[in-house]
């Protein structure tokens, strides 16, 4: 009888890592084309917010994040719609991996570079956006400190603490999110990942 094949213990996770890269690229492609399609009410991004003063701040920032996306829509459209396509095909290829097969393993290695690499691009090509998606999130933060934070010193510190933050949101979640698809890429090209998709017996998994 022939023994069962061992699932790597690390080869469960990257599969399950690849699963929730696709869905959040899904999630944000979709995000995207749908901001797109449907005009945005700024007055209502500026609602639940009392003072006149942070009110104004906070549709102003979405006024020009809705400019900066117009402007930049050449570019944006096609790139929302490649990140929604590669994020629901990683889902499906995690998905047929995770059922053991090969063909799926080798797919979704391409896939996630792809997805990684698309990643990259946008970053260096929609900039513009972004830092005028942080400057909607930076001003909501700001009215949110102003109304909840009756001590000056420490509103003014956290003041200090969003804007210094804003800074590396978007420098950090591409890194995180390239070294997420480095590691789903390095485990899925094991060669105990490997062995276990050539295979021919039932799968289990590791304990």
């Amino acid at each position: 009888m022939a023994a069962e094949r061992k699932r790597p213990w690390y080869l469960v996770l990257a599969l399950l890592g690849a699963l929730a890269l696709g869905t959040t690229a899904a999630r944000k492609g979709w995000g995207t084309i749908a901001i797109y399609r449907e005009p945005v009410d700024i007055s209502l991004v500026g609602e639940g917010v009392a003072d006149s003063v942070d009110r104004a701040a906070v549709e102003a920032s979405a006024q020009a994040f809705v400019s900066a996306m117009d402007m930049a829509k050449v570019r944006g459209w096609p790139i929302a719609v490649a990140t929604l396509l590669l994020g629901g095909a990683m889902i499906v290829f995690s998905m047929r991996a995770l059922g053991g097969s090969a063909g799926a393993r080798a797919a979704l290695v391409q896939i996630v570079v792809a997805q990684a690499g698309l990643n990259v691009g946008s970053y260096w090509l929609l900039r513009d956006v972004q830092n005028a998606e942080i400057a909607v999130q930076v001003a909501r933060n700001v009215a949110t400190i102003h109304e909840s934070v009756t001590d000056h010193e420490r509103a003014d510190e956290m003041l200090r603490m969003t804007r210094s933050s804003a800074r590396i949101v978007n420098p950090l979640a591409l890194f995180l999110g390239t070294l997420a698809s480095a590691l789903v890429v390095v485990a899925l090209t094991r060669r105990r990942s490997r062995d276990f998709f050539e295979g021919a017996t039932p799968a289990v998994e590791e304990r």
